[in-house]
């Protein structure tokens, strides 16, 4: 049996994920300026409390949903090097993988602990892998659905030692470990409801535990000082500087940054693009990193009875501006997409030569498929009108914007678009009466992340309806493909397979594709220029393990 050690994960183009991964604007939160007060980097001092402000968190078990807050309470087996893509060891000391990416092996640390005292075990990473397939059956899994398919088990060998095994090929597996939804909990954690863990009821190893949490309130976190089992990514070993953490929950950004401005905080979540310039400008540091997996998106409701035609899709595709969104609402530290899937995605393929700005070619397709200007200018078919329901659940001021020009564009192409801004899990889309919902998808890897939601399998219970119904082929072969590249052991055929995906749901416009984000729910901040250490780790959550106040 060929054995693969410590495998380097990496994207289709290494180079270009480096480059789209550089902080927005001119921030680097792992070094300190001295022209901005603070230490020299490598001094560090141990101690001090920060404030966060920070939009409501209502999901604190890192397993459910991703967030800065989670990642702080939880560990995983291993961590990845956001930078290089590189495997690093964390719970786990080793780990191997056989010829056919059928079975994992993990050596486990024997010093871990969780935070209601038990130990790290091989039954208790059993626990977790069969507590993950057990999440997916019960519908909490979103992220990693897919990606235990083909499980068999999780084979104890001892107390320091499991085998994942499953029956077909998991090329996707191993780069889904470091996310915090694989994070390990207690063996106990599983006996919650997910409404329990959701609030925080479960043990963690992670850095720091939960000292209390008022649900729309305030979450506080403190140090825990028996740590010491830090991921292969971390430049500090030991338990984390900071005494505590306190996390406010301010709705409005504005408040957020004039917090941060006087000094009352010292992180500030999810700053506007102007306020942004502001805090920079004042000596403030940013942070983020652009975001794996889908890019901001208009994703279809196949079961409303416009989204199935190919034709109004690809329309309504080419009424977006994503040039001017980029130069004058987000950026380039949130670009144009250029597929379905982020330059720091691994499967990424450009398609850019399919997503043109065209107000002509986009009429043209709508009056070729019998799509007739009606006296207002909106155009109609066999009586129907062509209103479009686009449903919001971001806050950010540049969503917004670019949700507004994209509007006012379509209507000169004859397609009258209704933005319905709601939260998150709304009515309006649940309840099914949006045609598109604008979105994205944070995944660790891109053959999980489109196999996940456009195979047969996923998207007929899903979104009402089979490739064959969306696709201008009229066939399954997009579905064909994904089953294909998600059990494809070999890199570059699995590459391969998932450009050819990428063509087909960007040509197809099954995912309309807008543009690039940074991570704003959990790894996009502003902070207190005395506030070192900060960094991002690879699905863009910020990290505060390494973070230390400057004196």
């Amino acid at each position: 049996m060929t054995i693969l050690r410590n495998l380097r994960w990496r994207p289709l183009s290494a180079v270009a994920a480096t480059a789209a991964a550089v902080l927005l604007l001119t921030s680097c939160a792992t070094s300190a300026d001295p022209g901005a007060g603070g230490a020299a980097q490598g001094e560090r001092v141990d101690g001090g409390d920060i404030t966060v402000y920070s939009a409501n968190v209502t999901y604190l078990d890192p397993r459910q949903n991703h967030g800065f807050i989670g990642r702080a309470l939880a560990d995983s087996l291993l961590d990845i090097d956001p930078d290089t893509f590189e495997l690093k060891p964390w719970l786990a000391t080793d780990w191997s993988v056989n010829a056919d990416q059928t079975e994992f092996t993990f050596e486990l640390r024997d010093d871990v602990t969780f935070s209601d005292g038990s130990a790290l075990t091989g039954d208790v990473v059993k626990a977790n892998f069969d507590g993950a397939v057990t999440q997916i059956q019960d519908g909490i899994g979103w992220y990693i659905q897919g990606l235990f398919d083909n499980y068999l088990e999780t084979e104890v060998v001892s107390d320091t030692e499991v085998i994942v095994k499953f029956s077909a090929p998991n090329p996707a597996f191993l780069p889904t470990i470091p996310t915090s939804f694989l994070s390990i909990l207690s063996a106990d954690s599983f006996d919650k409801t997910y409404e329990e863990r959701q609030s925080g009821d479960f043990s963690g190893s992670g850095p720091f535990v939960l000292e209390n949490y008022t649900p729309n309130e305030q979450i506080t976190l403190t140090r825990r000082d028996d740590y010491g089992w830090d991921s292969g990514v971390s430049e500090d070993s030991g338990p984390a500087s900071l005494d505590s953490v306190t996390v406010n929950f301010v709705d409005e950004q504005s408040v957020r940054e004039n917090a941060l401005l006087s000094g009352e905080i010292q992180l500030a979540q999810n700053p506007t693009v102007e306020g942004s310039k502001q805090l920079r400008d004042q000596g403030f540091g940013l942070i983020s990193r652009a975001q794996s997996g889908n890019p901001y998106s208009f994703v279809p409701n196949f079961a409303r009875p416009l989204t199935k035609d190919v034709d109004l899709r690809r329309a309504l595709a080419k009424v977006i501006d994503r040039a001017t969104i980029q130069e004058s609402i987000t950026t380039d530290a949130e670009p144009a997409s250029t597929s379905v899937l982020t330059p720091q995605t691994f499967g990424y393929a450009d398609q850019s030569d399919l997503l043109d700005y065209d107000i002509d070619g986009a009429s043209k397709i709508l009056e070729d498929a019998g799509w007739t200007v009606g006296s207002d200018g909106i155009r109609e078919k066999d009586g129907v009108r062509l209103s479009l329901v686009i449903v919001n659940w971001w806050e950010p001021k540049a969503v917004i914007d670019a949700l507004q020009l994209i509007k006012e564009d379509a209507a000169k192409a004859g397609i009258e678009i209704e933005l319905v801004n709601e939260t998150a899990g709304g009515s309006t889309w649940t309840e099914g009466k949006g045609d598109f919902l604008y979105n994205n998808a944070t995944r660790a890897d891109g053959g999980i992340a489109l196999y996940s939601q456009y195979a047969d399998k996923f998207l007929e219970p899903n979104a009402g309806a089979t490739t064959s119904e969306i696709t201008s082929s009229g066939t399954d072969e997009l579905s064909q493909i994904l089953e294909s590249s998600f059990i494809e052991p070999d890199e570059a055929k699995r590459q391969n397979l998932l450009a050819q995906a990428q063509e087909i749901i960007v040509g197809d416009a099954i995912r309309i594709p807008i543009f690039d984000n940074v991570n704003s729910e959990s790894g996009y901040f502003a902070f207190d220029s005395k506030l070192q250490g900060l960094r991002e780790n690879s699905i863009s959550e910020l990290v505060l393990s390494d973070a230390w106040i400057s004196q």
